[in-house]
């Protein structure tokens, strides 16, 4: 990745802007995924001096800053234990200390722990100028949305929650991971398919429904996603993945 001009922004309307102004402007992040892109890039923008880089209690629910590291989300304790264990088991602590919430979530990778477990809970999305999605909805959106994300609302609920991550090694990316919660209602989520992670609707439907047979609920959350090969490994034993540590997860939170 090449870039022709770097600019700290003094304000979100002027990032926003230079964002509208040309599609080769972007918004830097961390930049640990941005420059392994081959991509010119006209103007990269940095959102460090704008205060986007707290984690708040807001009484329904804890936001927390794009600029927020990951290292920082993992550390907090307004953050709920499954979400920072998840963040944990991302690459090393030096990679986490430099990558951030906001381009974690943004880039919908398919290979994101984060959004995996953050899928599994209540969690809206704050874009600047104005809109407000939850996160489901902007999995579900084809590409980017059009605004600068600032922050995240993850929402108080009391649940029993699970998380998963298959890896060769601690450093590799995840062949499969799952995330459970067990709340007023069921929520399950399959992600690094290698796609992006997915909400298991027949599952959870099933579940809510009231049905108690957890490698039944397994089977319709494979049924139902795409699975597909990578180097690491196949689609089919990704499958079988899923269908183990689903009902695991679902047989954990149940207890």
């Amino acid at each position: 990745m090449k870039a022709k001009s770097f600019l700290r922004a003094s304000s979100l309307e002027e990032a926003y802007k230079l964002v509208k102004e040309s599609p080769r402007n972007k918004i830097v992040a961390g930049g640990l995924w941005l420059k392994k892109g081959n991509a010119d890039v006209d103007t990269l923008i940095d959102l460090s001096l704008l205060g986007l880089d707290k984690i708040e209690d807001k009484k329904d629910y804890v936001e927390v800053g794009a600029m927020v590291s990951q290292r920082e989300l993992e550390k907090s304790p307004l953050i709920p234990e499954v979400i920072r264990e998840a963040t944990k088991s991302i690459m090393g602590p030096a990679f986490r200390e430099i990558a951030t919430i906001g381009g974690s979530v943004y880039g919908k990778y398919g290979f994101s722990d984060i959004v995996t477990v953050l899928l599994a809970h209540h969690v809206e999305l704050v874009f600047y100028p104005e809109a407000v999605i939850t996160l489901d909805e902007y999995v579900k959106k084809p590409g980017f949305y059009d605004g600068i994300l600032t922050n995240m609302r993850i929402f108080k609920d009391k649940n029993k929650a699970y998380f998963k991550k298959v890896e060769i090694t601690a450093l590799d990316y995840p062949i499969l991971n799952v995330a459970v919660v067990k709340g007023k209602e069921y929520k399950v989520v399959v992600g690094s398919r290698p796609l992006v992670a997915a909400l298991c609707e027949n599952s959870m439907k099933y579940l809510n429904e009231g049905g108690k047979d957890f490698a039944h609920a397994a089977e319709l959350a494979v049924e139902e996603l795409k699975f597909g090969d990578s180097i690491a490994t196949k689609s089919s034993y990704r499958k079988q993945l899923a269908l183990t540590y689903v009902r695991r997860a679902l047989e954990e939170v149940s207890k």
